[in-house]
């Protein structure tokens, strides 16, 4: 009963402890928003988005935009980012045109809460905004699709797995001072070829037995 009782405990820890660990894990689910528009306002996606759900890179590709003949507004917002994660950042890494990179200047790419919404935008190009003047990169049409790379860092992971030294294991043995000692096993003749007696060794083993049997009767 008493290793029964041990068992339990253990098995009801290891409930507790997973239970913590995934109660404790963030989730983290931020819609980052392509926003494009060329200056004539013919061509638009407001839609195209990815989600971010941790550090890393991401990707948003889009062909909405086709036949754009140039850039009005061309930008990226994370949504509530700025608002709910006020540490963390994000950088563009790469911008392709119809699959083909191209060459910008990372220094004049904005970031941060541009319009107070509580959004971290991305502002690559804005006709309205403080770009407009100074662009990353010559800005051009596009014939088919536009692809934007970028990377989070900051947030954390809702996906991060717990530490493996939290995990209760599969199975849990007993210790082995609660367990009932068995009597030792001894190859030794039935009597003494010097006596013709039964060797002490069998008759002490005997009385272990014996003396087992006596607990587990008062036990009873």
């Amino acid at each position: 009963m008493k290793i029964k009782r041990i068992l339990s405990a253990i098995a009801a820890a290891a409930i507790a402890v997973t239970a913590t660990v995934s109660v404790s894990a963030e989730d983290i689910s931020i819609t980052a928003k392509l926003g494009f528009a060329d200056t004539a306002w013919t061509a638009q996606d407001w839609d195209t988005s990815t989600t971010v759900t941790g550090d890393g890179t991401y990707t948003i590709e889009s062909t909405a935009m086709a036949g754009a003949a140039d850039f009005g507004v061309f930008v990226i917002d994370l949504e509530g980012m700025a608002a709910n994660y006020p540490n963390a950042t994000a950088v563009l890494d790469k911008i392709e045109i119809d699959g083909s990179e191209v060459s910008f200047d990372a220094s004049k790419i904005l970031y941060g809460d541009i319009e107070d919404k509580g959004n971290m935008r991305i502002e690559i190009f804005n006709t309205y905004g403080e770009t407009k003047n100074d662009p990353a990169f010559p800005v051009q049409g596009i014939a088919q699709s536009l692809k934007l790379t970028f990377t989070v860092s900051g947030l954390g992971g809702a996906a991060a797995e717990a530490p493996a030294d939290t995990e209760a294991p599969a199975t849990t043995e007993a210790p082995v001072a609660d367990a009932t000692p068995e009597a030792p096993v001894v190859d030794a003749p039935a009597t003494s070829p010097a006596t013709g007696n039964a060797p002490i060794v069998s008759l002490a083993a005997v009385a272990v037995i014996a003396a087992a049997g006596i607990v587990v009767s008062k036990k009873r």
